[in-house]
């Protein structure tokens, strides 16, 4: 049955969930990778944290396919749009990281002369791309540049025959799954990248394709439930075994096309479509949260490096407890930091 597309509050719920996972995987990996071999309980429960918020990246993106490859655009005001909304927050924000990274060097290893900072500030931006999690925002903008065509290809499909294009790029994603791609750096190995953003964009063919899909039966939900919970099992079972077999951390599970992860993000996607959120309260949050998403994503690094300065990490206390209060804490200061952003003039523009 065909969804209305005029309710978008689980569009909005699931932006929600998506900040909120970014935001969990940037506190969680620190634990995963400090903790293996040492205080295995700590693992487990950066493991299981890790496990569970893979769906992050993928989600985003299916949101991108279900809002924007249905429709047929002005090439003009696609592109306008997508400067003001997307583009120039990010050049705000790289100029932001670039004076940030600076200020965190050590007193002996900041550049000071004009000459001197650009260097060190090309080299940031061709080793790192300025912030290594701008890796989503440089694909993204790639993908805009092709989303009206990408949207013209779906649209001219049946169901079934984007249904089968769906599953062929699963197979050939999970296939080359292993292919070393360095999202982060802009030195090197352009075609890999490349090959590696077409890994990716499968994910926006699938929110096209659910998106026309209404979830309308309970059964539905739990089957999407069971499977979200499933795929947060097995990703930490096998993150355990496979690092157990190799004798070292196998974070390959927690790969955004693996067929789990696949998995993970379709079934959570099916499980918020169409609902609604009654609350007045938890409405507003939502909103609120979903309005400031993209600026929450573009600072978020930058706060939970400022709150590790001051000592406040993982290691504060047990992660079971540490993990999702520093979660909220980072979402809670970032949405504030783009809060006042938009207070100023033209603030809107440059926020996120």
């Amino acid at each position: 049955m065909q969804s209305n597309r005029k309710n978008i509050e689980w569009i909005d719920s699931l932006r929600v969930i998506a900040t909120i996972g970014v935001i969990m995987i940037h506190e969680a990996t620190p634990v995963v990778k400090m903790s293996y071999g040492g205080n295995m309980g700590n693992w487990w429960t950066g493991n299981i944290f890790d496990s569970a918020v893979r769906f992050a990246v993928p989600l985003f993106l299916m949101l991108s396919g279900a809002t924007m490859l249905g429709r047929e655009y002005d090439l003009k005001t696609f592109y306008k749009k997508r400067f003001v909304r997307v583009l120039l927050p990010f050049l705000f924000w790289m100029l932001v990281y670039w004076v940030y990274r600076w200020m965190v060097l050590p007193a002996s290893h900041q550049p000071h002369t004009s000459s001197s900072v650009l260097l060190w500030a090309v080299k940031l931006l061709g080793n790192e791309g300025i912030s290594k999690h701008f890796w989503y925002v440089y694909m993204i903008l790639f993908f805009y540049l092709l989303f009206p065509w990408i949207g013209k290809g779906v649209r001219s499909l049946k169901n079934r025959e984007v249904f089968w294009l769906i599953i062929g790029w699963a197979l050939l994603s999970f296939s080359s799954r292993k292919l070393s791609v360095n999202f982060y750096s802009w030195t090197d190995h352009y075609p890999a990248k490349l090959l590696g953003y077409c890994q990716y964009s499968g994910y926006l063919v699938v929110g096209y394709y659910l998106s026309k899909f209404r979830i309308t039966t309970t059964k539905q939900r739990l089957i999407a439930g069971a499977l979200f919970v499933i795929s947060i099992a097995f990703a930490a079972v096998a993150t355990f075994y496979y690092s157990w077999q190799s004798h070292r951390l196998d974070e390959s599970m927690y790969g955004y096309v693996t067929f789990n992860t696949m998995l993970q993000t379709t079934s959570l996607f099916l499980l918020v479509k169409d609902t609604s959120v009654r609350n007045k309260v938890l409405l507003a949050i939502q909103q609120f949260i979903s309005k400031y998403s993209y600026g929450v994503y573009l600072s978020h690094i930058m706060v939970i490096g400022v709150l590790f300065q001051y000592d406040i990490f993982w290691t504060i206390g047990h992660p079971a407890w540490t993990l999702p209060v520093l979660t909220l804490l980072t979402l809670a200061i970032s949405l504030l930091i783009v809060f006042l952003l938009r207070q100023l003039p033209y603030g809107k523009y440059i926020s996120g």
